[in-house]
């Protein structure tokens, strides 16, 4: 047996040999056996695996590979999303660098294929990464969200939904990125802190008295239809009624009117309404009936503005020179960017005011603007707008979504994570779930005569519910967004809506774990659409993670350079793993960064050292599943691969102990020591509190009790104090060694979920024929020791 253990060696060979018995498929190992399933959080097809990815398989494989044991008939299936937008961004942007191409100029056809073929290029890393992490996984039952199976299940649901009036066509404000084109949910809007931005104080005039409005967004200006004032307001109360002049078109009049949405003491008081590109103004629009104007072409993503920029164009004398982020004569005015307009408003005001004319800029200020809100996937600017889009009622599937969890239906491991559900779950609007995409499930909607639009799974099928076959009719062109889909995961992936064995078996899920970013991304919509569409709750628990972050707390990022790949890791300190122990090495506030860097590069800086899959998934057990985020340390994963190391120099001792002629399975006895009677008292206890600990999802308390017995009782204690049994009688030498043989044995099934490539290489080395009992042929099947 080698003196050290090598990852490289070990552990690539026993996950072939575990799918060639296949032992990851349900099989009924105990007359008493219950079922047990699992799905993965579905990965985007075209990524890779980074550190949250390897703790969420971490843990699952743990919850997975104990039920294994316990004699369960278990199945956790894997899967991949096809993540529409994010999977889009990357071939566009591969296609427009590598031939100059937009997909406007390909061609929709021509872009799927493009697409279709960049997932069968990259679509399987990420299979491969989770078999290097030891992840026990059914891949024969492996699903794609794109398969054909599962976009039937999609459109079946799109078509219930749809006729039973829970998804509706709408004109509607919603969070528009300009950059990707397409309208995103407001769980994809980023609204954090900013620091300044420039506020503009504007004149509206009318024959009496000015009003001034402060705004952050001078580009909207042409859209305005109202002045809004509040009607406890002493100071504009006499004004309600009346009309001040649009600052940018004399022509133009607006109303002032008093609405109680707008705050007295917040800037000037006075609010000007915009309720084609504000969700405030919006409201306010409706119950004013105020019309729309809209300042944004969707088709190309700018700003509409010729009707008033030409008159900005005058301005240039304004200017010693004409800034350079300005755009050139060739730029139509009707195609400008909002930055642009944004100069080109400022500009017009400064012109009016120059000439004196009524209505210009009165005080430009910085302010700090509190939420400004960002597309999460492309950073861009959110463009609140009205559009025509699809939109699922949630008021009755959220009411269902609550009664699960308070009936005790669907229970959280983690009590903390009630309030924020209760909160989004009463006060979330509807959900817009088209986007403007050619990449994923288009819309199985036709509009027939009369603007009438039947769902159907095809244009036959949709003439035959419209009763009409010599009709024209036209599918939309947008696809649903990737979190509906995927919201389906739990029983499409076991194939809903047919009645299939595994569907019948296995659903509702036993266990939803995921990190604690998704709970209402994901966890929240699969239990409203799970409920709505198969009338059973979609899971029983919901255990969530913290978020991954770097070892000083900030968030993981390509832009920082501090995103890790696990199999880095595994595989020894690449440059990257090198540079992310430098990077947390110097941003330490507690020491300086190069004794900080000293003290790691001592500790792992060997390009030649492999850290393992084992110490990896050990590590990422051990964090608490409590709080927002954990803070990775790389430092962890050292202590574990050390941790390893001693149980493996312990094994060589064991089966040391069985080298000798003289020992065979009759000669051995049931004479205990006092110290084997307390390493066994020790081993009962911590079989009892892992098996509590597991059965409560209280994984890194599990752990960390295996730990402290192999490193403190057995290793420590036991093991060193070999000495005085051999100086005992021959009898006493083969008692100990069958209970040491024991004990050791009971150890590692009790470790296996935690380190199963590890535990199946030292338990196929132990001489079993000396216990009693039948062992199955690998440890993964073994019974988990129970008190």
């Amino acid at each position: 047996m080698p003196k050290t253990y090598s990852p490289r060696f070990v552990e690539p060979a026993w996950y072939e040999w575990w799918e060639s018995r296949e032992l990851f498929k349900p099989q009924q190992r105990s007359n008493v056996a219950s079922t047990y399933s699992m799905v993965v959080p579905p990965p985007n097809v075209t990524g890779s695996l980074h550190l949250g990815h390897a703790l969420t398989s971490a843990i699952e494989d743990v919850i997975i590979r104990w039920q294994r044991m316990l004699g369960n008939e278990v199945v956790w299936i894997p899967g991949s999303d096809h993540a529409g937008i994010a999977t889009q961004m990357v071939v566009e942007r591969f296609i427009e660098n590598k031939y100059n191409l937009t997909r406007s100029e390909m061609g929709r056809e021509r872009f799927e294929e493009a697409i279709w073929d960049w997932r069968n290029l990259k679509g399987d890393q990420i299979i491969k990464q989770l078999r290097r992490l030891g992840s026990s996984l059914d891949w024969d039952r492996s699903t794609f969200t794109l398969n054909p199976s599962y976009s039937y299940a999609v459109n079946e649901a799109f078509i219930r939904l749809h006729k039973e009036g829970l998804i509706y066509r709408d004109s509607r404000m919603i969070n528009w990125c300009c950059h990707l084109g397409t309208s995103v949910s407001d769980l994809e809007v980023d609204r954090t802190e900013a620091s300044k931005t420039q506020s503009f104080h504007i004149s509206y005039p009318d024959d009496v008295k000015e009003i001034i409005v402060g705004t952050t967004r001078l580009e909207t200006i042409p859209g305005d239809t109202a002045i809004a004032v509040n009607p406890s307001d002493p100071r504009y109360s006499h004004l309600i009624g009346r009309y001040v002049k649009h600052p940018l078109f004399d022509h133009k009049l607006l109303p002032i009117i008093a609405d109680d949405a707008v705050v007295m003491d917040k800037g000037t008081g006075a609010l000007k309404v915009t309720p084609a590109h504000s969700f405030l103004d919006f409201e306010i629009g409706k119950r004013h009936n105020l019309p729309h104007v809209s300042c944004i072409n969707r088709k190309v993503n700018t700003f509409n503005c010729q009707g008033y920029i030409k008159r900005a164009v005058k301005c240039f004398s304004f200017f010693a020179r004409i800034p350079a982020s300005w755009p050139s004569d060739s730029v139509p005015l009707r195609h400008l960017k909002r930055w642009w307009v944004r100069n080109y408003s400022l500009a017009s005001l400064q012109l009016r005011s120059s000439q004196r004319i009524v209505g210009c800029v009165y005080l430009i200020r910085p302010v700090a603007r509190s939420k400004p809100n960002a597309c999460f996937r492309s950073g861009d600017l959110i463009e609140p707008m009205v559009s025509e889009q699809w939109f699922v009622r949630i008021e009755e599937l959220a009411d269902s979504a609550l009664k699960a969890v308070d009936d005790g239906r669907i229970k959280f491991v983690q009590d903390g994570y009630m309030k924020q559900w209760r909160h989004w779950l009463t006060t979330s609007g509807d959900w817009c779930i088209s986007r403007s995409l050619w990449w994923g499930h288009q819309i199985p909607v036709y509009l027939c005569r009369d603007n009438k639009w039947i769902s159907a799974h095809s244009e036959e099928a949709a003439r035959e519910q419209f009763g009409a076959y010599d009709i024209t009719i036209t599918r939309d062109t947008d696809v649903l967004d990737t979190w509906f889909s995927s919201a389906l995961f739990p029983f499409a992936a076991l194939g809903w809506p047919k009645q299939t064995p595994d569907f019948q078996r296995f659903y509702p899920l036993n266990l939803m774990e995921t990190g604690n970013d998704l709970i209402f991304f994901w966890v929240a919509r699969m239990v409203m659409l799970g409920m709505k569409l198969t009338g059973k709750v979609p899971f029983r628990n919901i255990l969530l993670h913290p978020l991954i972050r770097d070892e000083v707390g900030r968030k993981m990022s390509k832009s920082l350079g501090n995103v890790i790949d696990p199999i880095h890791i595994i595989d020894g300190a690449s440059n990257q793993v090198s540079a992310f122990v430098c990077f947390t090495a110097t941003s330490s506030t507690h020491t300086s960064p190069q004794e900080r860097i000293e003290a790691l590069d001592d500790l792992y800086l060997d390009g030649n050292e492999k850290l393992s899959a084992m110490s990896t998934t050990a590590t990422a057990g051990n964090y608490q599943p409590l709080g927002p985020h954990i803070n990775f340390n790389l430092t962890m994963v050292i202590e574990s691969r050390k941790f390893l190391q001693k149980i493996w120099n312990s094994a060589i001792f064991v089966l040391s102990l069985f080298t000798h002629d003289e020992f065979t399975a009759k000669q051995l006895t049931s004479y205990h020591r006092t110290v084997d009677k307390w390493v066994l008292a020790q081993l009962y206890e911590v079989v009892v509190s892992t098996n509590d600990h597991l059965s409560n999802h209280n994984l890194p308390a599990a752990l960390r009790g295996i730990q402290h017995f192999w490193k403190n009782h057995f290793c420590s204690v036991y093991v060193n104090g070999d000495t005085v049994g051999y100086q005992a009688s021959t009898n006493q030498q083969l008692a100990f060694a069958l209970n040491i043989l024991y004990v050791t044995e009971t150890a590692l099934r009790l470790m296996s979920p935690f380190t199963p490539f590890f535990t199946e290489e030292l338990w196929q080395r132990l001489p079993k024929e000396y216990l009693n009992g039948e062992f199955p042929e690998s440890i993964t099947i073994a019974t988990y020791p129970q008190a």
